[in-house]
């Protein structure tokens, strides 16, 4: 007996929302990659305008963080410079993804005040995690920025002003999200899993470990003696590792907005305690 025709499938009409879409959860939501460029596009103009208004005199801005001048220096490799490119690849970065995935344009502004106090939840135990091994290390203390966990050669530890220390940590927080998430995570996946053929799980786990060795690799290069480090240097890059780890399972979970405000959050409330102490 011959089936009957399949009916043909109709054309989707512009504005039709696909099932994934119908009905969402702020978890989901959260996910979406232009809800993170509208969640942290305030923070980015904020830590522009912040570097133009507290450069010192006779500076057009205040120096970039080590994330964002690595940025630059890959545009130049292409002869393309600007001050501003390193957060116009971050738009760009999250923009592609966007039109990748075709998720909804339209901006939620309620979303992104529940994000930020999500952010500022994921943020406390880490700080308290630092405080703890701080006080575990003597030679890290609340005395001097260059000994505080997370701001020794990242850019954050010669700060002058509590003020330079909030911008530096919001382009830290985005900057280097950018980087060793955003960015290594998504390369090192493709190297391990399209080139080497791993298994899936083999592949994310080997890129979640390699992006944290390199993000606590990237915090104490200018500071620290690769060769015969001492203890409490390896304590020091322990915790950069351990914070890779965590900031990893947060992109992975809840997306780059909220790993990147996380990581802001953090890198304010040390600062907020350094210039405190």
């Amino acid at each position: 007996m011959a089936s009957s025709p399949s009916r043909p499938r109709q054309p989707k009409r512009r504005g039709d929302k696909s099932p994934r879409h119908a009905v969402s959860s702020y978890w989901d939501r959260t996910l979406w990659p232009l809800q993170s460029v509208y969640f942290l596009l305030p923070l980015l103009i904020g830590y522009e305008l912040g570097t133009l208004w507290l450069a010192p005199a006779g500076g057009e801005r205040l120096p970039p963080i080590y994330a964002e001048s690595m940025l630059g220096r890959f545009f130049d490799w292409f002869g393309v410079t600007g001050y501003y490119l390193p957060a116009v690849a971050a738009v760009v970065v999250l923009g592609c993804q966007h039109f990748v995935r075709q998720d909804p344009w339209r901006p939620e502004p309620p979303l992104y005040g529940a994000m930020a106090v999500e952010s500022l939840v994921l943020a406390a135990p880490l700080f308290v995690f630092s405080l703890v091994m701080s006080r575990r290390a003597p030679t890290w203390t609340f005395e001097h920025a260059d000994t505080l966990p997370m701001l020794a050669g990242a850019g954050l530890d010669a700060v002058r002003s509590w003020k330079e220390g909030v911008v530096f940590s919001v382009g830290a927080g985005i900057y280097e999200e950018l980087v060793f998430r955003l960015v290594a995570i998504a390369l090192l996946h493709l190297f391990f899993d399209d080139f080497l053929a791993l298994p899936k799980a083999w592949s994310a786990g080997l890129a979640i470990a390699i992006s944290a060795v390199l993000f606590a690799a990237y915090h104490p290069f200018d500071s620290y003696q690769f060769w015969g480090w001492s203890n409490g240097d390896w304590g020091r890059f322990t915790f950069y590792t351990l914070a890779g780890l965590y900031f990893a399972a947060i992109y992975q979970w809840r997306g780059f907005g909220i790993v990147a405000a996380t990581h802001a959050l953090y890198d304010v409330m040390v600062i907020t305690a350094h210039f405190r102490g």
